[in-house]
C-alpha cells in the first residue's frame, strides 16, 4: 500500500516569487535602460507594486486568465514588471524577438491570438506594420507616459502605459493557479530551422530558478549584482529575472537600445565601469569583444568574480585570457530554449586534479539533479565514458515535452528531448559538446567538429572572430570553409593561418577553404548564422583562398 505524505500541496507560482522579492529583498534593484544607455534602476518592492498596477490595467483592457499578451521591447524595467504581472494574474507572457522579420512577428502574435501587446516607443516604427496585420489585436500599449501622434490606423486602440497605471491599486489579489499552467512562451531562435514555441509553466520557472541559486550552478544570492547581456526575448534572459527575484540578487539588463544588440566591447567596458557587477551572463562573442576592448583600453575589472557564458562553447584562448590576465572565472553553461534554458553548469569537481578541473571548466559542465541526460548513437544509448559520441538527449521538470502546435515533432522520443547537439559525457558526468548535428562536417567518412577548428584558429593572436562551416567537395563530400575576421590593424594570409594549425589539429582536418571578411553574419541572439554563411558561399559572395599542402599563396 502506498503511504501518502503529509505535506501541503501548495502550488509553485510566479506570484509568490514576486511577493517574496518585495517582502524579503525589497531594497535590491533591477536596472533597465532607455534611449542611449540611460539607466533606470527600480527597487524590487517598487517593481512589485508596479506589477500589481500593471495587472489591474491589463485586466481593465480585458486580459483574462489564459490570454497571451505580447511584449515587443528592449530589456526595460517595465518588461520585467510585465513578465511578473502577466503570469501572476493567470495570463501568459510572450516576449517577441524584435530583431526578427515582420513575417515572424505577425505569425507568432497571430498564432497565439494575442489581443494586447506592450511596445517600446523606440520600436513603434517597426511594430506598427506588424500590429496592422494581426487580426486578433485589440489594444497596443506604448511603454511611455504619452501616446505618439503618428500611430496611424492599425485597427487597435492605442494607450500609454503610464496613463493606464495612474490611479491603479498597488496590490493585487493574485489568484491560486494550477502550477502546471503556462506562465510564459519563448520561441527557439530558428538557427537550424523554423522557430518553435515552448510554454514554460509556473512550476518549471520555480524549479529552474531554484536550480540557478544552487552552489553547483550559478550560485545566485542576495548581495550579488548580475550584469546580463541576454535580451528578455531570448529565453527570458536565461531565466535570470525570476532567479534574481527569488534570491535577492541585483540585476542589470544590458540591452539598452531596442532594435539592436549590445555588441561592442566599448559598451560592455562602460557598463562594467559604471555598475561594478560581481557576476555577468553573456555569450562568447560578446566576451571576445570585451577582451579586445580591454587589450586596447585597459581598466580594472577585479570586481568581476565570475562570468556565466552560454550559447556556444568558450574557446580555450578566451578562457585563459580572462583567467590569467584578469583573474575572472569563466563558468560555462549549456542549455537551449527547450530547457528553460540552463541544463548544465561547469563547476569543477573539487576532488579532481588541477588538470582535470581545468578540462571540466572548458567543457559544458554537469547536469543538476533535476536533469537526466544520455548519449544516443544509431538508436543505442552509449556509455558515459568521455569518448563515446552521439546525440545528447535530456529530460527533466524544466525541459519541454513538446512544441506548441507541433505534436508530431521528431525532436521527442520516449519522453526524451533530442537536443540536436553531438556530445559525450564523462564518467563523472561532465558534458563535452562537440558540435551541432546540423553543423558537424562529414568528410570522407569521418566527422570534423567546426567548434574544434574555430577554437584552434582563434589561438592566433591576429584573429578576432572565426566561423567554420562545411561546404561541398567532389572528392570528400564536404570540407571546412573558414571565415576570418582579423583584429584591427592585423594582417595574415590564409596560408599562414593554415600552417599555424599544424600540430594543433590533425592534418586531415585542416581547412581547405579560407575567406577574410569585415564581419561574420550573426543571428539575432549573437550566434554565428551558419545557414546564412552557407547560402552566401553558395551564391559566390566570398572571395575564397583554397589551400592544399603543395599549394602556395
Amino acid at each position: 500500500m502506498t503511504v501518502l505524505g503529509t505535506m501541503l500541496d501548495t502550488p509553485l507560482l510566479v506570484s509568490r516569487i514576486l511577493e517574496h522579492a518585495a517582502e524579503r529583498h525589497g531594497g535590491s534593484t533591477v536596472t533597465g535602460f532607455v534611449g542611449d544607455l540611460e539607466p533606470r534602476p527600480v527597487r524590487y518592492d517598487v517593481l512589485a507594486s508596479r506589477a500589481a498596477a500593471t495587472a489591474h490595467a491589463l485586466a481593465g483592457l480585458g486580459v483574462r486568465p489564459g490570454d497571451v499578451v505580447g511584449i515587443l521591447s528592449g530589456s526595460r524595467t517595465e518588461v520585467v514588471e510585465a513578465m511578473f504581472a502577466l503570469p501572476a494574474m493567470g495570463a501568459v507572457a510572450l516576449p517577441v524577438n524584435v530583431l526578427r522579420s515582420v513575417e515572424f512577428m505577425v505569425s507568432v502574435l497571430s498564432d497565439n491570438r494575442v489581443g494586447v501587446v506592450l511596445v517600446d516607443p523606440e520600436l513603434l516604427p517597426a511594430v506598427l506594420p506588424v500590429a496592422a496585420q494581426v487580426e486578433s489585436l485589440r489594444h497596443l500599449v506604448v511603454v511611455d507616459s504619452r501616446i505618439p501622434t503618428d500611430c496611424g490606423d492599425i485597427g487597435a486602440e492605442v494607450h500609454a502605459l503610464e496613463a493606464l497605471l495612474d490611479g491603479q491599486p498597488t496590490t493585487y489579489p493574485w489568484p491560486d493557479l494550477d502550477e502546471r499552467s503556462a506562465a510564459a512562451i519563448a520561441y527557439t531562435s530558428g538557427t537550424t530551422g523554423a522557430s518553435k514555441g515552448v510554454a514554460y509553466t509556473h512550476r518549471s520557472i520555480w524549479l529552474h530558478s531554484m536550480q540557478m541559486s544552487m552552489a553547483e550552478s550559478a550560485a545566485l544570492r542576495s548581495g550579488d549584482t548580475v550584469l546580463t547581456t541576454v535580451p528578455m526575448y531570448h529565453v527570458m534572459s536565461w531565466g535570470l529575472p525570476y532567479a534574481a527575484f527569488m534570491t535577492g540578487a541585483g540585476l542589470i539588463t544590458a540591452r539598452p537600445r531596442p532594435g539592436r544588440v549590445i555588441n561592442t566591447g566599448h559598451d560592455m567596458a562602460d557598463l562594467l565601469r559604471e555598475f561594478r557587477p560581481n557576476k555577468m551572463a553573456t555569450t562568447p562573442a560578446t566576451l571576445q569583444r570585451l577582451l579586445r576592448r580591454l587589450e586596447t583600453h585597459p581598466q580594472p575589472i577585479g570586481h568581476l568574480s565570475e562570468v556565466l557564458v552560454g550559447g556556444s562553447p568558450v574557446p580555450e584562448a578566451l578562457f585563459d585570457a580572462f583567467v590569467e590576465r584578469h583573474g575572472v572565472t569563466i563558468m560555462q553553461a549549456y542549455g537551449l530554449t527547450e530547457s528553460s534554458p540552463i541544463a548544465t553548469f561547469a563547476r569543477p569537481d573539487p576532488h579532481s586534479s588541477a588538470t582535470r578541473r581545468r578540462a571540466q571548466m572548458l567543457g559544458q559542465g554537469r547536469f543538476p539533479a533535476g536533469v537526466k541526460a544520455r548519449i544516443v548513437d544509431g538508436g543505442r544509448v552509449q556509455h558515459n565514458n568521455g569518448w563515446s559520441v552521439g546525440e545528447l538527449q535530456i529530460r527533466g521538470p524544466w525541459v519541454t515535452a513538446r512544441y506548441l502546435g507541433d505534436e508530431a515533432s521528431d525532436r521527442f522520443v520516449d519522453g526524451w528531448l533530442r537536443t540536436g547537439d553531438v556530445a559525450s559525457i564523462s564518467p563523472k558526468g561532465y558534458l563535452d559538446v562537440v558540435d551541432r548535428v546540423d553543423d558537424i562536417i562529414a568528410s570522407g567518412g569521418e566527422l570534423i567538429s567546426t567548434v574544434e577548428l574555430e577554437h584552434a584558429v582563434l589561438l592566433d593572436d591576429r584573429v578576432a572572430e572565426v566561423a567554420v562551416v562545411g561546404v561541398p567537395d567532389e572528392r570528400w563530400g564536404n570540407r571546412p570553409l573558414v571565415l576570418v575576421q582579423l583584429k584591427t590593424g592585423a594582417t595574415a594570409s590564409a596560408r599562414a593561418l593554415w600552417e599555424g594549425l599544424e600540430g594543433v589539429v590533425e592534418n586531415w582536418k585542416r581547412p581547405d577553404h579560407w575567406a577574410f571578411v569585415d564581419h561574420i553574419p550573426q543571428t539575432t541572439v549573437g550566434k554565428f548564422d551558419k545557414i546564412r554563411i552557407r547560402a552566401r558561399h553558395a551564391a559566390g559572395d566570398y572571395e575564397i583562398t583554397t589551400i592544399a599542402p603543395e599549394a602556395s599563396d
